[in-house]
């Protein structure tokens, strides 16, 4: 049919069923019937349109397209097709919901909005809400607000008002009413983590397992056996250890330390050999492929695996034997990796260590008793973590640490109360030796022309640097830095630290000015790492590409099998698992940052007309998001402050018409709660006074900026140019 589809994309105007067959019969096609199926599969796929007059026309060359609608928190909306987005109003958007898929008219009569024409698909399914009682009938609200619009029916009178449940649309009665059936309960809303796990549900994170899963996992034992133990390294003799955080279960790496007779340490790092246990393809394996990484929300962990196998047979527990998968690395005095091997290994971790017990050793001298004998290692241990880093530091790499707000619940899953998680002398030790070893497995499958599924983080986008040079430079910063320099980021960094004010506020936003690290089995390097080799390995319990990567190795090192078939095998493979391991890596934290809000939210619910000092850390036109002293953020609504101000993008401050004071990123304000609100997870908070001002910003050529922007917005508030009047 190449000829009739040649054919088609050729016309310039719609063309009648017969004028088709007539062409089909010129060049010699006979099947009439064949070639209006044809017709009607390009129809149903929305390659052709069918007008009104009955004729058929490529969809491209109309004013239609197929795409999918997205509802924005103003009402209006826009559909997403291949050719760019159209806006959507809101009352051309009445009976669809968000995740729709659409038929849009893109011509536009009064050049504001686009129309709907069909809704094609509609998911309905997995929908999670809440089930209302309205008189003797019962219904269930989605939690999503974008589904809003949707009325979902439950036939029957057995339900509990307040239940939080995930639902099926099964009959539709009309476009957004439909008589819904409950395919799990998740609990009621007043349990405790049953706000979070709806959180989660509505992200498309769950930790359901089907019957079928059950009795693959039952098959997986509980401890190791004695063919396991063939073809590896013994190492349950040696002095191996795990440090982690106080309440971690799945623990999927230990670490060792010998001082060679040449003076050399020998670094070993030990990693959960999951691949052992969890075959490819296998219904547990497809499990974690969907979900991509493990979830950890506030106080609930939704693991990537069931936890016989995350907190069990894989997890590096104490005085147990279990089966690694790991590096032997060898460096001089200098921190350079001289010698390195990867073997699989049996071992026996002596002790599992905390991060805040070790730290009292590096950092106190404070040694607890069981500890004791392995003291001089740790110590060995941080003086080579502090030679590697240094290492990173001097090749460029980008070191964008800052404190991570860590809630505190209580036993009834509320929030009782926030600290700061900083990286300190363990935490930092660990980073260093599970980067090396990431850098190590990427460097030997690279130079034996592997495949892996590698981390990639491209270089910025100029133009965002561009943009984030000419922010600092109207916030008053005078530094000079060369945009095509590849130690850009590092030099940035170095520099804003010193701010003690915007310091952290200026990390996220050049955060926010990098690109997103990927993983795809094209190696590019990693620019945030300085790296031109990197990989995940070091985590298979909690990520997929960690596990998919050990199977690589074994595949590629350990095995006899031809390396071009197990390429072959591989290529698509770690293609589409890049790409969903980075979609689901995003989506996991999106929750994440979702749970905190929320939580953070429902905390200032218990506490309006509370006190709190706090930094303004960005400024918008609508108003101002301050950061508080616990790192709690919410925002101060322009339409709140005293007095009029208009907003100043170019040095992103509220200037004052009348002399209440201007507001400039790095002011410190004292505030109060005004309104807190969990289901919205919004804070907003009004100003009681201004402790600091960030004078920086009023120096030099800013200053004249900040004069003209404010003479200028004055003449726009104060009078109408139009009308030549007051507005």
């Amino acid at each position: 049919m190449d000829e009739i589809e040649n054919y088609l994309n050729k016309i310039k105007k719609p063309v009648t069923m017969k004028k088709i067959l007539d062409k089909a019969l010129l060049i010699g096609i006979t099947d009439t019937e064949k070639i209006k199926k044809f017709v009607e599969d390009k129809v149903s796929n929305y390659e052709l349109i069918v007008t009104d007059s009955g004729k058929y026309i490529p969809i491209k060359k109309t004013s239609f397209r197929v795409g999918t609608y997205h509802l924005y928190k103003d009402g209006n909306g826009a559909v997403e097709t291949n050719d760019g987005k159209f806006l959507i109003s809101s009352e051309y958007a009445s009976k669809v919901i968000d995740g729709d898929l659409v038929l849009v008219d893109t011509y536009s009569r009064d050049n504001k909005s686009c129309t709907i024409r069909k809704i094609i698909e509609r998911d309905t399914n997995n929908i999670v809400g809440e089930i209302v009682r309205d008189g003797n009938s019962f219904y269930v609200i989605p939690e999503d607000e974008r589904k809003r619009n949707l009325t979902i029916y439950l036939e029957g009178q057995d339900y509990i008002d307040g239940e939080k449940v995930i639902v099926n649309c099964d009959e539709k009665r009309s476009e957004t009413f439909y008589v819904g059936t409950i395919k799990k309960s998740i609990g009621h809303k007043n349990e405790p983590g049953v706000d979070i796990l709806m959180e989660a549900y509505k992200h498309g994170i769950d930790n359901e397992i089907t019957d079928t899963e059950l009795k693959e996992l039952e098959n997986i034992p509980t401890s190791i056996s004695d063919i396991d133990r063939i073809g590896r390294m013994d190492f349950t003799n040696k002095q191996i250890f795990t440090i982690d955080g106080n309440d971690t279960k799945d623990i999927d790496d230990a670490v060792s330390l010998e001082i060679l007779p040449n003076g050399n340490y020998l670094l070993g790092v030990y990693i959960a050999d999951v691949s052992h246990y969890i075959k490819k393809d296998s219904l547990l394996d497809l499990r974690a492929r969907k979900k991509g990484t493990s979830s950890y929300l506030a106080n609930t962990v939704i693991p990537m695996f069931p936890p016989k196998i995350s907190n069990g047979i894989c997890s590096l527990n104490p005085n147990v034997d279990r089966l690694a998968l790991g590096c032997l690395m060898e460096f001089d005095k200098d921190g350079n990796r001289v010698n390195y091997s990867m073997n699989k290994f049996v071992i026996n971790s002596k002790i599992q260590m905390t991060y805040e017990k070790v730290n009292n050793i590096l950092e106190k001298n404070i040694v607890s008793e069981e500890y004791k004998p392995f003291q001089e290692t740790l110590k060995s241990m941080e003086l080579l973590a502090n030679k590697l880093l240094k290492k990173r530091i001097l090749r460029g790499c980008v070191d964008l640490d800052k404190p991570e707000l860590k809630l505190i619940v209580g036993e009834d899953g509320q929030v009782v109360d926030f600290s700061k998680r900083y990286q300190r002398a363990a935490e930092g030790l660990i980073e260093e030796f599970m980067l090396i070893t990431n850098e190590t497995v990427a460097y030997e499958m690279q130079k034996n022309n592997y495949p892996l599924e590698y981390r990639n983080h491209e270089e910025p986008n100029e133009e965002k640097m561009e943009e984030y040079l000419n922010m600092l430079k109207s916030l008053g910063y005078n530094e000079r830095f060369n945009i095509s320099d590849k130690q850009l980021g590092q030099k940035l960094v170095n520099f804003i630290k010193q701010d003690e004010f915007l310091g952290d506020t200026l990390k996220t936003r050049l955060l926010r000015s990098f690109r997103r690290a990927f993983y795809s089995p094209e190696n590019i390097g990693h620019y945030g790492l300085a790296s031109e080799n990197y990989c995940h390995f070091t985590s298979p319990i909690r990520r997929y590409p960690d596990l998919v990567n050990h199977r690589l190795i074994k595949d590629f090192c350990f095995s006899d099998h031809d390396k071009e078939k197990l390429k072959q095998k591989w290529k698509h493979d770690l293609e589409e698992i890049g790409k969903t391991s980075s979609i689901r890596e995003r989506e996991a934290d999106d929750t994440e940052r979702m749970v905190l809000l929320m939580k953070t939210a429902e905390y200032m619910e218990k506490h309006i007309g509370d006190e709190y000092t706090g930094t303004i850390v960005g400024i918008y036109d609508s108003g101002m998001e301050i950061e508080l002293d616990n790192m709690v953020t919410g925002m101060i609504r322009k339409k709140d402050l005293k007095g009029r101000y208009v907003y100043t993008p170019v040095t992103e401050s509220y200037l004052s018409l009348d002399n209440h004071g201007d507001y400039y990123l790095g002011d410190r304000l004292k505030v109060s709660v005004s309104y807190a609100s969990k289901e919205k997870k919004e804070i907003d908070f009004k100003v009681l006074e201004k402790i600091q001002e960030n004078s920086r910003i009023q120096k030099g050529v800013n200053n004249r900026v900040r004069v003209m922007e404010k003479k200028k917005r004055a003449d726009m508030i104060y009078y109408n140019v139009n009308k030549g009047k007051r507005a």
